[in-house]
């Protein structure tokens, strides 16, 4: 039995409703992974700054940086949006489907559609460069999809100065552009992980079974290819072609994993997992980044048997001298290390 305080809309402008409604909370949901990986991402960047690597980690930490507050400003414009609809303007004329579909020009909703298209700009970028380093750059496979990511870049622009302008509640514009949106991500991730699987074997004869898997192995091709930004592309992708309204429900998840998926290759690289031009020479080797303390039996044995920076330092206490070294291990090899009769602490860096 219905309730007796049901509203009387028809049932596909009440679905319209709904689905916008709940497109939020499953945003939310995004938001919560993406704040997860973000923090993981901040910190081990940092911590790459720690290991004197350079100054790669400002761009990784920029970039990643960007992409969050990308996925923040979209949610926050989608919240007052809705909170416009269903609580502020409840008396706009025609109720809330009626705001919802012609009040899209709002600053607020410009500003979370231009934050959503910027977001998409620096994923696809970065699932472009990632094909680009895995397939060595090859001109006729990179040149297409980059192509493909020119005219997104032409037609996104367009279509958020046609949503700002007033009464054009949905320019058919957009409709292209969310189409190009969905399949250059999955272009290219047939590409990336098209290619590491058909390394696999070479890398396990390289680097053999136990180090290849840090390339080969499922969550490599997860992450490289950016699969789960893929799956939603993809699930979108059938609505918008089917016409179901059920696609409002996935517009908003979809800004935050494509916020997600470059930090997570961030995270890749930064832990030295990512694959690069000398992975399949076998100059690239893979480790893990840990604590480890010296004093501890048994310690440096856990140390992965490749590429690893250890600094340590000791404080002045005592009379004794603060001093800090540079300890460098490659391949269980020790190249350089000043000894302290405190315990050492050390910080393996991939």
């Amino acid at each position: 039995m219905g309730s007796p305080f049901a509203t009387q809309e028809d049932p596909e402008s009440l679905w319209y409703e709904q689905s916008n409604y709940r497109s939020t909370h499953l945003a939310s949901v995004g938001y919560g992974i993406h704040v997860a990986v973000f923090g993981t991402v901040t910190y081990y960047t940092l911590q790459m700054r720690s290991a004197g690597k350079g100054r790669i980690w400002i761009f990784w930490l920029v970039f990643s940086a960007l992409q969050f507050a990308f996925g923040t400003i979209n949610l926050a414009c989608s919240i007052a949006y809705n909170e416009n609809a269903w609580v502020n303007d409840r008396a706009y004329p025609g109720g809330p489907f009626s705001y919802l579909i012609e009040q899209g020009n709002l600053p607020f909703a410009t500003l979370g559609n231009s934050a959503s298209i910027l977001a998409s700009f620096l994923s696809d970028g970065m699932l472009l460069y990632r094909a680009g380093v895995l397939w060595d750059f090859t001109w006729y496979i990179v040149v297409p999809p980059t192509l493909f990511f020119i005219a997104c870049i032409v037609l996104s622009v367009m279509t958020v100065i046609q949503l700002a302008l007033p009464n054009v509640p949905f320019p058919q514009l957009s409709l292209a552009v969310w189409i190009i949106l969905m399949l250059l991500p999955i272009w290219l991730t047939i590409l990336i992980a098209g290619r590491i699987l058909y390394h696999r074997q070479t890398m396990h004869d390289i680097l053999g079974p136990e180090y290849a898997r840090s390339y080969t192995g499922i969550s490599a091709i997860v992450v490289e290819s950016a699969l789960p930004f893929t799956i939603i592309s993809l699930i979108l992708l059938g609505l918008f072609g089917d016409k179901n309204t059920a696609q409002n429900l996935f517009i908003p998840l979809l800004v935050q994993f494509e916020c997600i998926a470059p930090e997570m290759i961030i995270l890749r690289v930064v832990l030295g997992h990512a694959w690069t031009k000398a992975t399949l020479s076998g100059d690239d080797q893979p480790s893990e980044m840990h604590f480890v303390s010296r004093n501890r039996p048994g310690a440096q044995s856990e140390a992965a048997p490749a590429a690893q920076w250890t600094k340590s330092q000791t404080e002045e206490t005592a009379g004794r001298n603060r001093t800090t070294s540079l300890v460098i291990l490659r391949d269980g090899e020790k190249h350089g290390e000043k000894k302290d009769s405190q315990t050492e602490s050390s910080v393996n860096v991939v």
